[in-house]
This record gives C-alpha cells, structure tokens and sequence, in this order.
C-alpha cells in the first residue's frame, strides 16, 4: 500500500443549521488545510473556515466533480502532506457515499478518520417536533430512499423515512400506496430541514398523491401515526427569521430569533470598491505584501479560483509580515524574498520606512476590510498601493441566496452591507421589518431601496 504523510477526515455537517455542527468537526475544520464540501452544506457554515475551499456538489455554473474525481482530490491532496476534510451534508455514513470514500483511503494508504453529523432525519424530526419513536405509537424506524419509483422499498416499521425524495411528492405517494401503504397512512414531508426556510406537508398519503407539487430538494418524506404528533405552531416555527447584514446577531435573543447571516465584506470607506482590482498583469507588480496568514491563505484560495498561476509572479518580491504570515507562505511552496517583523499595520509602515523601500508597486491582498491609514501611508512613502480583494467570495462564486419569503425581520449593521445586499436584491418585500445600525446606513438602504 502507499503510504501518504496527509490525513483526511471525512466530517458530517449536520441537516443545514450550522450551528448543528459537532464541537469536534469545528475545531478540525479549523486545523485542516483543505475542505472538499459538497452542496448541501451551506455557504453560512463554510464561509466560518480558512482552509482552501473546493465546492465538489453541482450548481448552476459550477464545476461539478463525480464520485471518482472527488476520491482521487482527496487523496491528491492528502500525498501533498495536508491535512483534508471532506465535508458532507447529514451524516457521511447515512446515505452520505461516506463508506465508498474510505474504501478509496484504505485502497491509498491514506490515513482517516470519520466525524459523524447530524443525519437529516433525526434534524427534521426535532425541528418539527414529529418524534421518531414514540411510546405506544411508534417503536421503530427505517431509513429508505425515496427513489427509484419503481423500487421503493417499504419495510415493516413503524415509522419509516424517505431520504432523497427528488420527484414529485404525489408519484412518491402513489408509489408507497402500490406497494402496500394504505391512503390514511399518515404523512409528512418536510424541506429545508433545521434551515430558515423549512416548509412542512403534513396529511396522509391519499391527500398527498392528488397533491401535485414538486418536492423540493433537500426534503424527506416521514410516514407513521407519530405524525398525529405534529402541531402547527412547533417550536422553530413560532421563531422569527431575521437575516443579519454584516454584523449584529448579538442583538437578537436565540430564545425568539433564527438568525439567518447575510456575509458582507464590510469597509470604513465608501471608496473601497475604487481601491480594488483583479490580477490582470502580475509581471507589473514589484512587491506582493501580505499583513497577516489570512492574506496569504486567502491569495492562494483566489489564484486557484481565478486559474492564476502563482509562477506568473516570477519577478516580484514576496514579502509576508510576522511568523504566521511567513508560516503560511511556506505552506505554499513559496520561499519569502523579504520578511518583515512587525505584525501591526503601523509597525510594517516603520520597518518599510526603515528599508527605504519607496517607489515601488505594492499589491496587497486583502481579504476583508480596508485600513485605509495603512494604505494612505504606505502610498506617502511614494509607493504605488493596490488593493487585491481576496475576500471568501471570491473563491465561493455568488453568495447563497436567502429566500425572502421566509424573512421577518433584516438588520443591516453597515452602508457597505446595503450596498452588498442590494446587488442581488432590487426590492424588499414591503412586510419585512427593515432594521439599520445608525443614520448612514439608513440613508443608504433609503437611497437604494426607496421604502
């Protein structure tokens, strides 16, 4: 077998409540140096880690990667020597293709270990307040999936749940009744499950199957009297959604709020989007200067984003500030050409003044807000400064869309995140209460939105 100095951790991320995520895989994915998630892990949960990111599910304009290419960059990366997690929605044992990957690891060499998560169907269940056992009622429980049609299994249990249910809800109805199920048979389907936006069907099969509507994915279908359990007003749905612009979810008690984040890159300055740039010409940049690791974690994540090679920088002097900085460059692969010791932005102004570095073409990645201060001093030494955004976008392509049909409630802590919001909502529906942190930025959501 071939043996391998990286290590892989195949991690469970639970049903879509990123605060459903283990105290174990938390504090992994912030050790790991690569995270291969797939899409039903939520952009709110990702964008919590600094790793190097590959989307390996399959969205609309996104590159898709199959089973076998997912195996085959788990243990590419593992032979580099870093440490991996493959992050998979639910549990990766329970129809998660957890025990194919490992198969792959064994058949490698390749050292792991394997972090269960929350599987969907025990989320649906607390989420909706339909117990999955119940005494006198239900003493049982399957785990099925919901397709093929033709080959649906219906075991004997006394609550059985259909994961994966892609088709419409009204042929997986007639399905279950053609294998045996009868029309009263007590039903629900439940999307979104643990999620803002989760929406629950609960009926029995006979309404179901002249149901005609679509059932959303992720969903699954629950089946059993233990459904009778159900109520309108559960605990999750009696909660208000608001969704958190920037910062501010202190602001809201968990008791009565779900609070839905809205990430936004936010700035001291409304020039900030003039400051930015892509890298068009590296060969025109003298000096790549990196503040701190996450500039340099984050420079790596958009090269591989954008299909730049970072041997196009073949004539420019790397330059990270501090030992993290200098430590995270060398992870790369990239000897730095000059170190600084400082570590805040005013002490790397001094050791700059200090060398008599001056009238050179300075880029610097940045990969959140601008301190414009270091910027105006660096460019007062009669250097050239330019801003490379290197934010967590960047390399997660558009952010999530949040369903507003689902929100009670927007609180926008900043005028920078109302800009944010508004390029990928032109209105806000008129029954959503609108919240802002101070007269800036209620004059700029009054600017954009006219309400």
């Amino acid at each position: 077998m071939e043996s391998s100095a990286g290590y892989v951790y195949i991690i469970g991320a639970g049903p879509g409540d990123p605060e459903l995520l283990t105290l174990k895989a938390e504090r992994v994915l912030h050790e790991v140096d690569v995270i291969l998630y797939d899409n039903l892990v939520s952009d709110e949960l990702i964008e919590q880690f600094d790793a190097l990111k590959i989307y390996t599910g399959k969205r609309k304009d996104k590159h898709h990667f199959e089973q076998d290419a997912i195996n085959e960059e788990i243990v590419f990366h593992a032979r580099e020597g870093r440490k991996v997690a493959r992050l998979k929605g639910g549990d990766p044992f329970v129809f998660g293709r957890g025990g194919e990957e490992i198969a792959f690891l064994r058949k490698h060499g390749v050292a792991y270990e394997i972090i269960p998560g929350i599987t969907a169907a025990h989320g649906a269940s607390a989420y909706t307040e339909i117990p999955l056992t119940i005494r006198h009622i239900s003493s049982s429980v399957a785990f099925c999936t919901g397709h093929p049609l033709d080959k649906i299994h219906v075991p004997d249990a006394d609550t059985i749940v259909y994961y994966m249910v892609a088709s419409s809800a009204s042929e997986v109805a007639k399905a279950l009744i053609k294998k045996g199920k009868e029309e009263k048979t007590r039903v629900a389907i439940v999307q979104n499950a643990t999620r803002y936006n989760q929406k629950i069907f609960a009926g029995t099969l006979g309404e179901l199957k002249n149901k005609d509507k679509k059932v959303v994915s992720p969903a699954l279908i629950i089946l059993g009297e233990n459904i009778k359990e159900f109520i309108e007003e559960y605990w999750f749905e009696k909660k208000k959604k608001v969704l958190i612009a920037g910062d501010g979810a202190g602001k809201y008690e968990s008791g009565e709020y779900v609070v839905v984040r809205y990430p936004c890159n936010e700035s001291h300055s409304t020039e900030r989007e003039g400051m930015l740039k892509t890298v068009d010409d590296p060969v025109a940049e003298t000096m790549l200067l990196f503040p701190d690791k996450y500039a340099v974690r984050y420079f790596f994540n958009y090269l591989a984003g954008n299909n730049v090679d970072v041997r196009d920088f073949v004539n420019t002097v790397f330059c990270p500030a501090g030992i993290a900085a200098s430590a995270e460059l060398l992870k790369h692969g990239v000897l730095p050409d000059l170190c600084f010791d400082a570590v805040t932005a005013s002490d790397i102004v001094m050791e700059i003044t200090e060398l008599g570095i001056t009238g050179e073409s300075i880029l610097v990645p940045c990969p959140g807000s601008v301190d414009e201060q270091f910027v105006n001093e660096l460019a007062a030494l009669n250097n050239s400064v330019t801003l490379l955004d290197v934010s967590v976008h960047d390399t997660l392509g558009e952010a999530e869309r949040i369903d507003l049909d689902f929100i009670d409630e927007i609180y926008f802590s900043s005028p920078s995140c109302v800009r944010s919001f508004s390029a990928l909502y032109r209105e806000i529906p008129e029954n959503i209460v609108v919240m802002t942190a101070d007269a800036r930025t209620e004059e700029e959501y009054t600017t954009l939105f006219e309400r």
